[in-house]
């Protein structure tokens, strides 16, 4: 159960925090400085959180990977909103892209983890 836990709390924040680092620099990752780099960490930090508590109350969405990218991406939104003002267009532009570069961040891993996973195992 507790590994179960700790993986649910570790993916969106692995997920997160580099797409909105990523993001903050608007992809010019050699201007990224280490506030940056911790306002990412607090932004995968309290996304990590936010979709670890939602998994207490409801376990049975965990097991769509189309639904798992949306809340991860939505939770990102709320995170990034909470942690600083955008750097680019509106109020919420940069969250919202953020989000959404998460939540497709996290679709790739889901599919490309599977794809090695299958495939290595025939390996070994």
């Amino acid at each position: 159960m507790l590994p179960q836990k700790i993986k649910i709390f570790v993916m969106p924040f692995c997920e997160a925090t580099p797409a909105c680092l990523l993001v903050m620099v608007q992809g010019n990752i050699w201007l990224a400085t280490i506030g940056h780099l911790q306002k990412a960490l607090e932004t995968g930090f309290i996304t990590g959180i936010g979709v670890l508590i939602l998994s207490l109350f409801t376990h049975r969405w965990f097991g769509n990977k189309y639904i798992v990218a949306g809340i991860t991406g939505a939770m990102c939104v709320v995170a990034d909103l909470l942690v600083h003002p955008s750097h680019f267009g509106g109020v919420t532009t940069e969250a919202i892209v953020t989000g959404g570069t998460t939540a497709i961040l996290s679709l790739a891993i889901n599919f490309l983890g599977k794809k090695f996973f299958l495939h290595g195992r025939n390996w070994l």
